[in-house]
C-alpha cells in the first residue's frame, strides 16, 4: 500500500468528530483527506463538477463490489474488496491527500513541503454508516489506528431531530453504529472507543490519550488547530464558542488555552431541548447501546 499507518476516526455527524480530527490533524505527521471518507469518493453536493470527476474514479469500486461501499447512509456490513480494488482505493486516498488544499499548513505559520505531505499519515473521518466499513479498512491497513468517538445519544438525537430526522430513525442509526463500534473494538487491533464528554472536560489529557492510541508524539505539538462551529446554549440558541462568524473558520491555540474553548454544557443544553416523547422514541431503539456505553 502507498499509505502507511493511516488513522481512522469513527463517529457521528454532529457528534464532535470535527474537534477530534482537528486535534489529530494538529500533529505535523498527520495530514487530512479532502473531506469525510464518503466525500473523497462522492464529493460534497455543492461541488458539481468535482462530484462527477470523483464518482467517475469511484465507479470501478462500485461496480466491483456491487454496492456503495463508503456510503454514510448505508448501515449494512460491507463486502470485501479484491486485493486489486484495495490497492486502487489506497491510490485514491494517496492522491487525495496530496492534492487537497487542507494540507497547506502544519502549524499556524509553517507550510508543509510536498515531500512532507507524501510521508504523512492520512487522517480519515467515517461518520454514521461509513463506520461499518472499518472491517474493510482493517484488512487494507493492518497497521491502521481506529479511534471511535461516542457521545450521549440523547444529545445527538436533538441535533438530528432539529435537522428533520425522526427520533426513532436517529435511535436505530445510533444503535447500529454503536454496536458495530463495540464489536470492532473487540476484534480489530488498535481500535479504541473514546467519549465526547471526556474530550470537552479535559481536552489536553484527551489529546494525549488519542495521540498515544495513534502512536503520535504529543511533545511535537505546541499549538492546536480548531475550527469554529456553533453549539447549543442553555436558552436553545446556538452560537460560536470562539472567533469569527462562519463554520470551520480556523484558529490556533496553545495547549494552555485549549480548555477555555471547549463547552462542557453542550450535552445538557441539547438534551433539555429534546421533548419527552422524542426521548422515549429514541431510547426504544437505542437503550442497549446507551446502557453499554454508560449513558443510562
Amino acid at each position: 500500500m502507498l499509505n502507511r499507518a493511516p488513522i481512522f476516526v469513527n463517529g457521528f455527524s454532529f457528534g464532535g468528530t470535527n474537534m477530534i480530527t482537528n486535534l489529530l490533524a494538529s500533529h505535523p505527521e498527520v495530514c487530512w483527506l479532502s473531506g469525510e471518507t464518503h466525500e473523497v469518493f462522492y464529493s460534497k453536493p455543492r461541488k458539481r463538477m468535482d462530484k462527477w470527476v470523483r464518482r467517475f474514479f469511484y465507479l470501478p469500486v462500485q461496480v466491483s463490489s456491487g454496492r456503495h461501499v463508503f456510503d454514510r447512509e448505508c448501515l449494512d456490513e460491507r463486502d470485501h474488496l479484491s486485493k486489486f480494488m484495495m490497492r486502487y482505493v489506497d491510490l485514491l486516498f494517496y492522491l487525495d491527500k496530496l492534492t487537497t488544499d487542507r494540507n497547506d499548513y502544519k502549524s499556524d505559520d509553517v507550510r508543509y513541503s510536498r515531500e512532507e505531505v507524501k510521508k504523512c499519515r492520512f487522517l480519515a473521518k467515517n461518520v454514521n454508516g461509513a463506520v461499518v466499513a472499518s472491517s474493510l479498512f482493517s484488512q487494507m491497513y493492518p497497521d491502521a489506528s481506529f479511534i471511535a468517538l461516542v457521545r450521549n445519544g440523547l444529545a445527538l438525537c436533538e441535533g438530528y431531530v432539529r435537522r428533520g430526522w425522526t427520533a426513532g430513525d436517529a435511535g436505530r442509526m445510533y444503535e447500529t453504529v454503536c454496536q458495530k463500534m463495540l464489536q470492532d473494538s473487540r476484534i480489530i487491533p488498535n481500535y479504541h472507543i473514546v467519549k465526547f464528554e471526556e474530550m470537552v472536560s479535559d481536552p489536553v489529557g484527551f489529546m494525549k490519550k488519542i495521540y498515544s492510541y495513534a502512536g503520535l508524539d504529543a511533545d511535537r505539538v505546541e499549538k492546536v488547530r480548531l475550527q469554529a462551529k456553533r453549539s447549543m446554549n442553555s436558552d436553545g440558541t446556538r452560537s460560536y464558542t470562539f472567533g469569527g462568524s462562519k463554520d470551520r473558520e480556523t484558529h490556533w491555540f496553545t495547549l494552555d488555552e485549549l480548555g477555555a474553548y471547549m463547552r462542557n454544557d453542550v450535552n445538557a443544553n441539547q438534551i433539555q431541548q429534546l421533548g419527552t416523547e422524542n426521548r422515549e422514541f429514541f431510547l426504544s431503539q437505542a437503550k442497549d447501546s446507551m446502557e453499554k456505553l454508560g449513558y443510562l
